[in-house]
Formats: C-alpha cells, structure tokens, sequence
C-alpha cells in the first residue's frame, strides 16, 4: 500500500466524507467494469457498485495494512455479486455479452474491426466456467498480479495462475473452433496466446 494510499484509508477510518468521495473517483471505473465482466448488466454492475462502496464506508477497519484498497473492493464487489447471484438468480447464466474495456477512440473502420474482435472475445470469455471467467477478469482486464487475484477469490496465487492456464487453453480451443466456423477473425487468438 502506498503513501497516498495509506493516507487515504486513514483519511476513511476517521470518516471523512470527502476521503469517501475520492475513493470513489480512483475505483469506480474498476469495480464497476469488474461486475461487469462477472456477467452483470449495467443497472446491476452500478446497483452492485453503490452497495460495495457503501459496504467499504461501513467496514473500513476491517481492510488490513497488506492489503490494497482496489483488490478490496473487488473482494467486496465479488461478494456483493455472489449473493445477489445466490438470491435473485440461482441458475444464473454467464451474460451474453461483456463490457468494452478500452478507453482510446481509434478511427471509425478501426473501431468497426476491433469492436467485432472485441465482441467475440467478450462473447468467448463469457462462455468460460465461472470459476475461469472471474479469473481472467481480475487478472487480464483489472491487471492485477496471481497473488492479488489470490486475495480477492480467496484462493492461493498458485491456484490462480492454474486457473488462468486452464482459461486461457480453454479460450484457445473456443476461439480456434469459431475460426474454423469463420464466427471471428484470425486474430482473435491472440488473447488466447497471451500469458
């Protein structure tokens, strides 16, 4: 953790409204975009989001020195999701499609090739089991480490970086059998390969 980091968690402990708020501002994107790739649609990813910030205010002393403030709001944003999942929808399916996850505006028949890579991609990584699905959200769109990933699903980072092997072998034969059925272009695969 940080300095500006610490200083902040200290800033929530002592109930700052505006500590609240800056929180909010540095993670929001982050959690948010995380519901999303777990497979909730925007009004639930940004219902989910409100009750994890509101979660974080009230359990701030319970976040260790260790641990960061973002791989703690995943951590609570996990939870928040695995219930909503286990009480609203018990048989619930991986969504049909997953959120953008790029900020750059590239030109208009740039953005009609990446959006149709990117959608099959979405489309692939959500037929992924649950388990491998959160993975590779936490570690390829959030960018955090086996170990942070570890932190968040409760699991060792061992266990983690398996998962991501598994999913991204899994990823490789779903992407390679849409090839041969001409669903995504070629280079699809290479998120697959990426390691």
């Amino acid at each position: 953790m940080g300095l500006s980091e610490r200083i902040l968690v200290w800033r929530l402990r002592r109930g700052e409204h505006d500590a609240c708020r800056e929180l909010i501002a540095r993670h929001h994107r982050s959690v948010y975009r995380y519901l999303r790739h777990l497979g909730a649609d925007a009004t639930l990813a940004e219902d989910l989001t409100q009750e994890t910030y509101a979660k974080a205010w009230r359990h701030i002393r319970t976040l260790r020195r260790t641990t960061s403030l973002r791989s703690w709001l995943l951590t609570i944003a996990r939870n928040e999701f695995l219930q909503w999942a286990r009480v609203d929808r018990p048989e619930r399916e991986a969504a049909s499609e997953m959120p953008e996850s790029r900020d750059v505006t590239p030109g208009p028949q740039a953005t009609l090739l990446l959006s149709e890579r990117d959608g099959a991609l979405r489309r692939t990584v959500s037929r992924l089991k649950p388990e491998l699905r959160e993975t590779v959200a936490l570690h390829y769109f959030q960018n955090l480490s086996f170990r942070d990933c570890g932190r968040v699903l409760g699991i060792p980072a061992g266990t983690v970086k398996s998962r991501v092997h598994r999913a991204l072998g899994c990823l490789r034969e779903l992407l390679e059998g849409m090839e041969a059925d001409h669903e995504t272009p070629r280079d699809g695969k290479a998120f697959a390969r990426h390691s």
